[in-house]
């Protein structure tokens, strides 16, 4: 049932919806009911200028009729896992084994953070587990030959996991949607022939924000961030794949603020100057922040040392996690112990400056090392 097609005579008997309504879903590609489920009621309501309530008294009346299909528990066992490990003990035990597929994953940071490393870090921990990734490098930072020394070196036995790999570089906003369009096609063939082996695990987009710069102003933008979003999700659901994005900070203005000044000349005149009051947040506004299931933040401090923060998860609250970088890839740095008493000794973690905690939407958590 969550596969059969709106536009399908057995859907439409069941009456549950207007087909005017059916019809402008399947036209941007909502199919069936495993393609509305990444949606949530505000996304649906905006992008089809419907009320919040309308929003979710059709989703309740669609999603209704999903059936839960029972597991065996032997099955269960038997599965693959749905997660994919990173290279990072602590933050796979914070997020209970890894970045999990099906999911659309943020990263984000300033320029020169290490999100690229990162990208190619998994990319090569996926090579290691025999998966296929999918790398759509928008800002040119792509190595092969990093990615080999982070796969084991250069070594003969190694260099085949690279056929893994599948690069495509993408100048604009127009190419990467065309680049989406054609994924999602070769996903569908693959899917009807039987051929979910060569469907990849991995989907990396390095970054998102680089296309929409050369795009335009206003709506337009927005439009394409919103198409972005409908595809990279319904990609991750339909196919179990992890989509991740990085994504790049900007400097904003909060507000301006009035200091005042005394004159000791004359304790009744005061002079105010206007100081304004700039913060670092992430780019792409808010609706783009509530589209993404997980938004890791990385923060610089130093030439290879790195924290890692868990700005948005449901498995996890806020955590951080410190690593650097290294020649054969990323490491995380273990907290002090002390030998005479077999204690770890924990650092007092504060919120970076790069990104602030209010637009990581760590209000009301508190960060834990």
């Amino acid at each position: 049932m969550s596969l059969l097609s709106f536009t399908s005579p057995e859907f439409i008997s069941l009456n549950l919806i207007d087909n005017h309504l059916l019809e402008r879903f399947d036209r941007v590609g909502i199919k069936n009911l495993t393609d509305l489920s990444v949606y949530s009621p505000l996304e649906l309501s905006l992008k089809f200028r419907l009320s919040i309530i309308d929003a979710e008294i059709i989703l309740e009346k669609l999603l209704s009729i999903l059936i839960v299909q029972p597991k065996n528990v032997y099955d269960m066992l038997t599965e693959s896992s749905p997660y994919i490990p990173t290279k990072l003990p602590t933050l796979n035990r914070y997020l209970n084994g890894g970045l999990r597929r099906g999911s659309l994953i943020e990263l984000c940071g300033s320029w020169g953070s290490g999100k690229t490393q990162f990208c190619l870090q998994l990319t090569a921990q996926c090579c290691l587990m025999g998966l296929r990734t999918i790398y759509i490098d928008t800002e040119h930072t792509f190595s092969s030959i990093r990615l080999l020394n982070m796969i084991g070196g250069f070594d003969s036995k190694q260099e085949h996991l690279l056929e893994l790999v599948r690069t495509e570089t993408i100048f604009d906003s127009d190419l990467l949607m065309k680049t989406l369009t054609a994924i999602e096609n070769e996903f569908e063939e693959e899917m009807k022939n039987n051929k979910k082996d060569l469907c990849p695990a991995l989907l990396i987009i390095d970054s998102i924000a680089a296309p929409l710069r050369m795009s335009t102003m206003g709506y337009s933008r927005e439009n394409i961030l919103l198409l972005f979003t409908d595809c990279a999700k319904r990609l991750a659901l339909r196919y179990n794949l992890l989509v991740l994005v990085t994504n790049q900070v900007t400097t904003k203005r909060r507000s301006t603020v009035l200091t005042e000044k005394h004159n000791d000349n004359s304790s009744s005149t005061t002079n105010k100057k206007l100081a304004n009051d700039f913060y670092t947040s992430v780019a792409l506004g808010k609706a783009w922040s509530y589209s993404v299931n997980v938004r890791l933040a990385i923060s610089y401090q130093g030439d290879t040392r790195r924290q890692l923060i868990v700005g948005k998860s449901i498995e996890s609250p806020a955590y951080t996690v410190e690593f650097r970088i290294l020649t054969n890839g990323l490491e995380e740095i273990e907290e002090n112990i002390n030998i005479n008493t077999q204690r770890k000794t924990f650092r007092k973690q504060s919120v970076p400056r790069l990104i602030q905690a209010d637009e990581m939407h760590l209000i009301g958590k508190q960060l834990r090392p």
